[in-house]
């Protein structure tokens, strides 16, 4: 699949066919960041080379990739009207203080399908809510007990 490919999805979904709300840089990272948070949730292998996505991501993975972008492109969206007004001068008024609660509203409605269509594909997956945080595998506590003596190596 071509990573074109998906930013087109992702520019349909996002009802933005005309490129009036996203440009192409934005689309191209938040699906970047999709493809990376994907193959980590699903515990493939999924790479972009040359403008591809490899394997090629079919079905329900390709939806989950689509799902994905749009969520990083809220964030995005949310970023850029968090600083948005409210003016009035007589009869006329401009509010778009609420611009960044809808994007925020949109994000948790897209994770949280996210999150269903996830668990459906693999049962087994537990998301952490924390999920942006890498944990490495394999690490294990050191418990040290008063009045064990160690031995040092010098």
């Amino acid at each position: 699949m071509l990573l074109s490919d998906l930013i087109a999805d992702l520019r349909l979904d996002l009802s933005d066919p005309g490129a009036s709300l996203f440009e192409d840089q934005t689309l191209e990272r938040c699906a970047r960041k999709a493809v990376f948070r994907v193959s980590r949730d699903l515990d493939q292998s999924l790479t972009i080379m040359a403008g591809e996505i490899t394997p090629d991501p079919t079905g329900e993975v390709r939806e989950l990739l689509v799902i994905m972008a749009q969520i990083h492109a809220c964030q995005v969206m949310r970023s850029a009207t968090a600083n948005a007004f409210s003016f009035s001068s007589g009869d006329k008024r401009v509010d778009k203080t609420g611009q960044p609660g809808h994007w925020a509203k949109l994000e948790a409605d897209l994770l949280a399908d996210y999150r269903q269509r996830l668990t459906e594909l693999r049962p087994a997956t537990q998301l952490d809510q924390e999920a942006y945080i890498l944990t490495p595998s394999g690490l294990t506590p050191v418990i040290y007990e008063q009045g064990i003596d160690l031995d040092v190596v010098e």
